[in-house]
């Protein structure tokens, strides 16, 4: 993972997301991982930033990332007693099953698929 990526997950620096979503920088940033398979938002759960999550709520498929021992940012929060974190990705999920439920064609893989996220065990 880019250095600067990981600071800015790392410290909480939505300002670097911003300027990403600005196109000050690549976008393509946000699919690196570290040497352990972690996203951004594993890192920001793993140091409680909150708002990094709140800024990427359109990103989802980093919501659902799994590291190399099959956690989910979810995991991880809910690890490091991240609170505030655990309850905003449930909501972000719940959220996600009525936006998918108004969607006829997709209610049914893409419902099943938000509730594998929060029943999803990790190996460690």
């Amino acid at each position: 993972m880019e250095p600067s990526l990981h600071e800015a997950a790392r410290s909480g620096d939505v300002g670097f997301l911003r300027r990403m979503k600005d196109g000050d920088v690549s976008i393509d940033l946000l699919l690196q991982k570290t040497p352990k398979g972690n996203n951004t938002l594993h890192v920001a759960a793993e140091f409680k930033q909150i708002e990094f999550f709140k800024e990427l709520d359109d990103q989802s498929s980093l919501f659902w990332a799994t590291n190399e021992k099959g956690g989910t940012p979810l995991h991880v929060a809910a690890r490091g007693g991240c609170d505030q974190v655990v309850k905003f990705l449930i909501e972000h999920t719940k959220k996600m099953l009525h936006v998918q439920e108004a969607d006829e064609e997709s209610r049914s893989t893409d419902s099943e698929a938000h509730k594998q996220l929060l029943q999803m065990t990790n190996l460690q």
